[in-house]
């Protein structure tokens, strides 16, 4: 059988190295785009520049899959008028060179990834699935603009991953929502009532391969089937590091103070459940946040 192989954009970012791993032991043969392409870690390297729709069409000879999973962190600096543009156009213009550089002649199966955020955040309890409506704020906004570009794209088949807060040990949001726990400070964000959509990162990896294998089509939430809120998820956390946490909620408007427009990632969110990667028959290893935060 031949073995098949995916080009990732955004492939050295933490989802992207996690995916990567996990695919390789697989027997998948991964490469990836990058604006450094040295070839480390067995992973062949191809350059591309988003910003100026650039790339090495070469990339696209041997893929049989491209995940896109490129984008500017959300989490990296304050939310400036020119920030916020730039975490749309960082991800507007990957699917965008992608889109125009892919051979005509080649029927790629194409997953881009997307958020949660695409429902709206909000401070109390809201539920979605695949077929509610977008919400209207900034990163509803983003994420719509983000979906758009890939469905309009010149791939046939495509499929959109709307995924939620990730829990690995060491990267992405979750580490930084423990630490002031891990300190001894933990405190609940915002109401309490918000929704955490959570993936635990062994059935992310396991969800993007689960839709490769069988080259699903349409919007899949990449969250697991228990969203709780964030008075539960804190709970639940100072439980596995065995930290207080203070009867006592901290405002938006404080955080704001510090985070400016970004204090909406902990104080407000959704809940959101995974109707189609459930009807597809995914199974997951993490389905409670007890158990998925004992393996964090």
């Amino acid at each position: 059988m031949k073995q098949k192989t995916v080009l990732i954009a955004g492939g050295s970012g933490f989802l992207g190295r996690a995916c990567t791993a996990y695919l390789q032991a697989q027997g998948w043969n991964v490469e990836w785009l990058s604006r450094n392409p040295t070839t480390t870690n067995d992973v062949k390297t191809w350059a591309w520049a988003p910003e100026l729709c650039q790339m090495d069409v070469q990339a696209f000879e041997k893929a049989d899959v491209v995940l896109n999973l490129a984008g500017l962190s959300l989490s990296d600096g304050r939310w400036t008028p020119h920030r916020k543009q730039a975490f749309i156009d960082s991800r507007i213009s990957a699917v965008k060179t992608l889109s125009l550089h892919k051979p005509t002649d080649k029927d790629l199966y194409f997953i881009s990834a997307s958020a949660t955020g695409f429902y709206g955040s909000y401070p109390e309890k809201r539920e979605v699935t695949e077929v509610s409506a977008s919400g209207s704020d900034f990163l509803a906004t983003l994420c719509a603009q983000w979906e758009a570009s890939a469905t309009s794209s010149s791939f046939n088949r495509i499929a959109i991953a709307r995924i939620g807060i990730v829990l690995h040990p060491s990267q992405g949001a979750y580490p930084v929502m423990v630490k002031p726990l891990r300190w001894g400070a933990g405190a609940t964000p915002g109401t309490g009532s918000q929704g955490i959509s959570w993936i635990h990162i062994a059935d992310l990896v396991r969800a993007f391969e689960w839709l490769m294998n069988q080259e699903r089509q349409g919007i899949f939430n990449f969250t697991a089937p228990n969203p709780v809120s964030m008075q539960v998820f804190m709970e639940q956390a100072a439980k596995k590091y065995r930290r207080p946490l203070w009867p006592m909620h901290v405002n938006e408007s404080i955080l704001g103070m510090v985070l400016g427009e970004k204090a909406v990632l902990a104080c407000q969110g959704i809940y959101a459940y995974p109707e189609a990667l459930n009807e597809s028959g995914f199974k997951f290893l993490h389905s409670s946040i007890d158990q998925a935060l004992k393996s964090v």
